[in-house]
C-alpha cells in the first residue's frame, strides 16, 4: 500500500512558530540581566520582562510575539544546561523537585542526560518525558490546591485560578506559551500525536520544560507549600496469557535486526529511520518506558499517513491550525469519517492488527498505553518487557502493511507476523473479557468437590469417582436435570455448536461433573469483536428497519447484563468455598455446636446443586455470547435482567451472614422453570442475523 510522503507534517504557521520563529534572537538585549538566578534556575521576573505589555489572548500572532520575545531566554537556558557539568547541575535541582511523583525522578534525571546527548532523537525523548511529567505534577497541584476534579487537558489545567494562585500569572504567561492551546508552541501535543520529524523542533525548547521543574520546585519552597500529594500512577500491564504467541515474545533482542531491515525499505518511515532506530536500541537495552515512548508517536505518524492516504483527505495529515482539529487515533480509528463514509483504515490494515491496536490503546480494560505514557499517567519504572513488545509488533506489522514485502521474503520476522496475525484476537474487547471471566469461573467451580471434605452425615468422605446424593436429594436433582436436558435442547437448536445435547448434559450436569474442558472448547471459536457495542454503529434502515435493539448500545447492553452475571456467579461460588472450607476446618477441631454442625451439612448436600447451577449459568453465557448476531430483542434482554437477579438472590443467600443452603437450593429449583417458559417464549420470536 503506497502512503503519502512529505517533507514535515507542520503546517505552515506551526512550521514557522517552532523551526523559525526568534531563531536569530539569540543574544540578550544590552542592558538587559540574566533571566537565570545564580543558583541557575529560572528567574521568572526577568524572563517576564521580555513579553510586551499586549494583551494576553489565544490567538496566533499573540504567541507568535511571545516565542519571538522569549528566544533568548530559551538560547540562555539550553547554553547553561550543555555547559555545565551534569552531576552538578542534576545535585542542584534534585533537591526542588520533590513536588514530582517520585517514580518520574529517574526519567527526568535521563532527560537531562538526553538533552546534552548529540544524538537529536534524544532530543525528541526528552521533550516528550518532559512535557508528560510536568503535565502529571501540573495537575497534582491543582488537585492539592482544590477540591474539584483536574481538567483533563493541560492548556486548561495552565488557565485554571488554582495554577495561577500558587505559581503567578507571569509563570503561567510564559508556560502558555509553550504548552497552551494550538496557536502557542504546544509542544506537548506536537510531539506526542507524532507531528515532527527529528530535528524540527529547537533542543531549546526541551531544555527549557527541563529548567521549569526545578525552577517551579523552587517556588513551591519558598511557598512552603512542601511536599505535594500525588494521584497514584499506574502500573501498565500485559498478561500475554491474553495476546496470543506473540512474535519474539520469549526473546526479543534476536528479531532487532530483522525490524531494521523492514524500517529501512518502508518508504513512509524515512524520515522517521533515526527515531525508529533509537527506540530499538533502547528495547535493546532493556530501557522498555523509553523505547514505548518514542514508538508510540510514530506508530501515530503511520496511522495517520494511511488514513488519509486510503480516505483521500491529504489535508488531514498536518498539524492542526486554529479552525481545524489534529487528526488523532480517536479519528483514525473511527468507524465512519465525520461525512458518514465508511473509514477505509480497518480494510488497509486488516480485523486482527486492528484488534490488536485497539487491545492497546483504546478499550478501556486494555493498559490504553498511549494515553497512559503521554499524560504522565504510567509508572515510567514499571512498563513490562511483554507490554513494549506488543508496541513493538503493532509498529512492525504497520509497517508491514506499507511495504513491499511479503510472506515470500526471506524476513523470518515477517513470516513469524502473518502466523500472528491469522491467529490474534482481541484480548480486551468486553466481549473477550466475558470469555476470560468464564474461564475463570470454571477454574474456580472445578476446586468443588475436592473441597468437601466430608459427606451429608459430615463423615469424612470416601475416596470415590462418583458422589452419592441421599434419596431426597437425588429426587430434586433428576427433577431439576429433567428440565435442564430440554433447555439444553432448545440450546442446541438456537446454537451452532458442535455438540449434541446429551454429550453437553453428560459433560456439564451430572453430580460433579467437570465440564471445563468442553466448555472452553467451545470458547475457542473466534469472536469477531471490532466495532462491536461501538456508539455510532450504524444499520442499514432498509434491510434492519424491521429488527429492534440490534443496536451497538443494544448489543453492548446484553454484554454488560452478562458480564454482571458472571461477576455475581464468581462472587456467590467463592463464598460458598469460603464457607466450606472454614465450616470444615471448624468441624475438624471440634468447635461447632449442634446447630452449625446442622448447617454444614446442609451446606454440603447443597454443594451438587451449586455445581449443577454454575455449569448452567456459563453455559447460558457461552450461548448467548457467541450468538450475539441473533436478534431477541427486548424478551432477551428481561431474561438476562431474571438471571441477573436470580444469581444476586443466590450470592446474597450464600454471604457469610445468611448462609441459607436449603433457600439456595430451593431458589434453584423454582428458578429452572422459569427459564424452561422464558425460552420458549425466546423461541417464537424472530430471529435476525447481523
Amino acid at each position: 500500500m503506497e502512503c503519502l510522503q512529505l517533507k514535515t507534517c507542520l503546517s505552515r504557521k506551526v512550521h514557522f512558530l517552532i523551526v523559525e520563529a526568534g531563531r536569530s534572537r539569540k543574544k540578550m538585549e544590552e542592558g538587559v540581566s540574566s533571566c537565570l538566578t545564580s543558583e541557575g534556575f529560572i528567574h521568572w521576573e526577568q524572563a517576564r520582562c521580555y513579553l510586551s505589555e499586549m494583551t494576553i489572548t489565544d490567538g496566533y500572532d499573540y504567541f507568535l510575539s511571545c516565542v519571538e520575545s522569549l528566544s533568548p531566554v530559551f538560547f540562555e537556558v539550553e547554553e547553561h544546561l550543555l555547559s555545565k557539568q551534569q552531576k552538578e547541575i542534576w545535585m542542584k535541582h534534585k533537591i526542588y523537585l520533590e513536588w514530582i511523583p517520585e517514580p518520574h525522578l529517574s526519567a527526568v534525571e535521563d532527560s537531562l542526560n538526553f538533552l546534552n546527548s548529540p544524538n537529536p532523537s534524544h532530543h525528541i525523548l526528552a521533550l516528550q518525558l518532559m512535557s508528560s511529567i510536568l503535565e502529571r505534577t501540573l495537575g497534582d497541584v491543582f488537585e492539592n490546591e482544590s477540591s474539584s476534579q483536574c481538567p483533563s487537558l493541560l492548556k486548561d489545567i495552565l488557565n485554571s485560578g488554582e495554577i495561577n494562585k500558587v505559581f503567578g500569572k507571569h509563570v503561567v504567561q510564559i508556560l502558555r506559551a509553550l504548552m497552551g492551546p494550538p496557536t502557542s508552541l504546544n509542544l506537548r501535543n506536537v510531539v506526542w500525536h507524532g507531528f515532527p520529524n527529528i530535528g524540527e523542533i529547537p533542543r531549546r525548547y526541551g531544555c527549557f520544560l527541563y529548567l521549569t521543574l526545578p525552577s517551579l520546585g523552587k517556588i513551591l519552597d519558598e511557598k512552603r507549600k512542601g511536599i505535594q500529594t500525588h494521584r497514584q500512577l499506574m502500573k501498565l500491564s500485559l498478561n500475554v496469557e491474553n495476546t496470543c504467541d506473540i512474535p519474539g515474545k520469549h526473546d526479543l533482542i534476536p528479531q532487532i535486526p530483522l525490524v531494521k531491515e523492514l524500517i529501512e525499505v518502508t518508504q513512509p518511515f524515512h524520515s522517521r529511520q533515526a527515531l525508529l532506530q533509537c527506540s530499538l536500541e533502547l528495547m535493546a537495552e532493556r530501557r522498555y518506558s523509553y523505547a514505548v515512548a518514542l514508538l508510540l508517536p510514530q506508530l501515530e505518524h503511520i496511522l495517520r499517513l494511511m488514513f488519509v492516504s486510503v480516505n483521500n483527505c491529504s489535508e488531514r495529515v498536518l498539524t492542526a491550525e486554529s479552525d481545524t482539529l489534529y487528526t488523532t487515533l480517536d479519528e483514525i480509528f473511527e468507524k465512519y469519517l465525520p461525512n458518514g463514509d465508511v473509514n477505509k483504515i480497518s480494510e488497509a490494515l486488516g480485523e486482527s492488527l486492528m484488534d490488536l491496536l485497539f487491545d492497546l490503546m483504546i478499550y478501556p480494560e486494555g493498559p490504553r498505553v498511549r494515553d497512559k505514557v503521554s499524560h504522565g499517567e504510567a509508572n515510567l519504572q514499571d512498563i513490562p518487557e511483554s507490554l513494549a513488545l506488543a508496541v513493538l509488533v503493532a509498529v512492525v506489522m504497520v509497517m508491514w502493511k506499507c511495504s513491499k514485502f511479503t510472506t515470500s521474503n526471506e524476513n523470518e520476522l515477517i513470516k513469524d507476523l502473518a502466523i500472528f496475525e491469522s491467529q490474534y484476537c482481541s484480548a480486551f474487547h468486553p466481549m473477550s473479557i466475558i470469555k476470560q471471566k468464564i474461564v475463570q469461573i470454571l477454574d474456580i467451580v472445578a476446586k468443588l468437590p475436592d473441597a468437601m471434605q466430608y459427606d451429608e452425615t459430615l463423615s469424612l468422605k470416601v475416596l470415590s469417582p462418583t458422589f452419592e446424593l441421599c434419596k431426597e436429594d437425588r429426587e430434586m436433582f433428576e427433577e431439576i436435570q429433567s428440565v435442564t436436558e430440554d433447555l439444553v435442547l432448545f440450546i442446541c437448536q438456537d446454537w451452532d455448536i458442535q455438540l449434541t445435547p446429551k454429550e453437553i448434559n453428560k459433560c456439564l450436569f451430572q453430580v460433579f461433573s467437570d465440564g471445563k474442558a468442553m466448555i472452553k472448547l467451545c470458547l475457542k471459536e473466534k469472536l469477531s469483536t471490532l466495532y462491536r457495542f461501538s456508539a455510532n454503529q450504524q444499520i442499514s434502515q432498509a434491510s434492519n428497519s424491521h429488527i429492534s435493539g440490534q443496536t451497538g448500545a443494544c448489543l453492548a447492553e446484553i454484554a454488560g447484563l452478562l458480564t454482571r452475571v458472571l461477576t455475581e456467579l464468581e462472587s456467590m461460588i467463592v463464598q460458598v468455598l469460603s464457607a466450606l472450607r472454614s465450616r470444615q476446618e471448624q468441624l475438624e477441631k471440634r468447635l461447632l455446636r449442634s446447630r452449625q454442625r446442622d448447617n454444614l451439612m446442609r451446606l454440603i448436600r447443597g454443594c451438587p446443586f451449586f455445581h449443577h447451577c454454575v455449569h448452567f449459568v456459563l453455559l447460558v453465557c457461552c450461548w448467548k455470547l457467541l450468538t450475539l448476531n441473533k436478534q431477541t430483542g427486548p424478551k432477551l434482554l428481561r431474561f438476562l435482567k431474571q438471571l441477573l437477579k436470580f444469581i444476586e438472590n443466590l450470592r446474597t443467600f450464600t454471604s457469610s451472614d445468611k448462609n441459607k443452603w436449603t433457600e439456595c437450593v430451593s431458589l434453584y429449583r423454582e428458578f429452572i422453570p422459569k427459564v424452561k417458559v422464558t425460552l420458549s417464549d425466546l423461541k417464537n420470536t424472530p430471529t435476525s442475523r447481523k
